[in-house]
């Protein structure tokens, strides 16, 4: 582990260039490509080379709160070359959910590669302690399996502290990890400036300030995703590890606060901007997740708002999308660069979805509409399969939890146990795509859809998923999708989709029962 505040370095280069003999390689190189009687390669002790590793370096790219249309290939307002350029060079999954629309729970399901109900987390107030995990975490994986591993940017395992979970290179720029490197630590004046520029933000910089935004007067460097994306940089340019590579970059972006650095907002025109279109109610209506996440507080701003608040708002969410892409493209660079792009699997997705003002001035998450569970999800690299279609779209449903046993297939890693999801590089195909919300007390909602519809349940909460049954459903909501995309009209007293729901709502309680 890297446990100093200097650049981060490998420490096995380190303890190879302090070895006499590596002052000779070049040499011994020389020599033995010169040798003409030997039928083999053998190293300098006589004995047979080892094969080089063939294995391709995994590259995993992951933002924040990131909306499955915020991309310029299905939203052209947003300006994001880098990530369409992905998907015309790779495969995008237009229907990928994610297992609980919130940071920590769904951040623990994609690093574990299982559901809520498996690993135990829930809400952003939970977590689970290094001795207490329900699996192997996806570093760890990759480093048992004779990876270099490095890790950039936000996990949010949630509320206890842990250790880098596998990482041997770790930097954070919020929250610390045993064993990892903070922004605070490295440059505490740069990370006093952030945070008193977004503290009128509020806690999470999600009061209607941050989601109104403004321009930021610091310096990309001074922002926590801007020091992420420079200690990424560095130690890329630094690297001379010949195993191969796990490398995770996660940008705390898009989230609110809106305060992108300067010259992103100016390359929107925001009489261009289009924002969201409001329900004809008079009343919120969303039986699974009313009163969660300060209703009263979007609302109540939200509703007075003029269009150009609107449209501010929204501007500056795409703007941080810009930069998001930018600097992720500038990361892609220097990989390539540096000869890592040459054999590699690239994965770039979001935690979740962002509301964004949709379905009655609802911001954030914490629901399972469509804006706040659907997430971009691109696969692309010099490694993808060549029976795969680049530049094409793959219409599974498809759960993040997927993620984890696509990448360590891969790599040719099998998992230490049995996992729940698919991968997404093989045939396997899952019916539909399920997520869980555990906001109010004693509730817990969950959601099967398919392209084309989808049921919610709201169930009396069971500690032990295989303890629901049909008699603790307490309400539910049923969209038809194609016909009503904003989720507007709930069809799930209606007779005519009974059968439908029926249907439905067996795949949740087998989805339970399997857990």
């Amino acid at each position: 582990m890297i446990r100093s505040t200097s650049p981060p370095v490998n420490k096995l280069n380190v303890q190879l260039t302090n070895e006499p003999t590596m002052r000779y390689l070049p040499l011994l190189l020389l020599l033995l490509l010169c040798t003409c009687d030997r039928a083999q390669n053998t190293d300098n002790t006589g004995q047979d080379a080892p094969a080089p590793d063939t294995r391709p370096n995994v590259i995993f790219i992951m933002d924040d709160q990131h909306r499955w249309d915020a991309i310029g290939k299905v939203n052209p307002q947003v300006i994001t070359p880098t990530l369409d350029g992905m998907i015309d060079d790779g495969i995008s999954f237009n229907q990928a959910v994610c297992q609980a629309p919130m940071c920590v729970p769904s951040r623990n399901s994609i690093m574990f590669g299982m559901y809520p109900s498996q690993t135990g987390v829930f809400r952003n107030s939970g977590g689970v302690k290094d001795d207490a995990m329900p699996g192997k975490p996806m570093p760890q994986y990759f480093k048992d399996a004779g990876y270099e591993t490095a890790g950039f940017g936000k996990t949010h395992w949630g509320k206890h502290r842990t250790n880098t979970r596998g990482f041997e290179t770790r930097f954070t720029s919020e929250i610390p990890e045993t064993g990892g490197i903070t922004m605070a630590q490295v440059d505490s004046a740069a990370k006093a400036r952030y945070d008193a520029e977004i503290k009128p933000m509020g806690p999470g910089e999600e009061n209607n300030i941050g989601y109104l935004g403004f321009t930021s007067q610091l310096p990309e460097g001074d922002h926590r995703d801007g020091w992420i994306n420079e200690q990424a940089i560095r130690y890329i340019r630094q690297r001379e590890d010949e195993r191969p590579l796990f490398f995770y970059l996660s940008y705390m972006k898009p989230h609110a606060g809106h305060n992108p650095p300067a010259g992103y907002e100016e390359k929107y025109d925001l009489d261009e901007i289009t924002y969201a279109v409001q329900p004809p109610w008079v009343a919120d209506y969303s039986p699974h997740s009313s009163g969660v996440n300060r209703r009263e507080m979007y609302e109540g701003f939200w509703k007075n708002a003029g269009s150009e608040e609107w449209k501010l708002m929204t501007m500056r969410y795409y703007a941080n999308i810009t930069w998001i892409d930018d600097m992720l493209g500038r990361t892609l660079r220097e990989l390539g660069e540096k000869g890592i792009l040459n054999n590699a699997i690239i994965v770039y997705t979001a935690d979740h979805g962002e509301m964004l003002g949709e379905h009655y001035y609802r911001f954030n998450k914490y629901c399972l509409y469509e804006a706040s569970v659907r997430v971009p999800l691109i696969i692309t690299g010099s490694a993808l399969p060549e029976n795969l279609k680049r530049g094409s779209t793959d219409n599974r449903p498809v759960d993040l939890v997927d993620v984890l046993p696509t990448l360590l297939a891969a790599a040719g890693v099998e998992p230490s146990t049995e996992l729940p999801g698919f991968n997404l590089l093989d045939a396997p195909k899952r019916e539909g795509n399920f997520s869980a919300l555990h906001e109010r007390p004693g509730e817990a909602a969950f959601m099967w859809r398919t392209a084309t519809n989808k049921l919610i349940l709201v169930f009396n909460r069971k500690a032990d998923p295989h303890e629901y049954t049909t008699s603790d459903i307490i309400a539910g909501e049923f969209y038809d999708l194609e016909a009503d995309p904003l989720e507007w009209n709930d069809l799930y007293e209606e007779t005519a989709i009974s059968e439908l729901r029926a249907q439905f709502q067996k795949k949740i309680m087998e989805k339970l029962a399997a857990m």
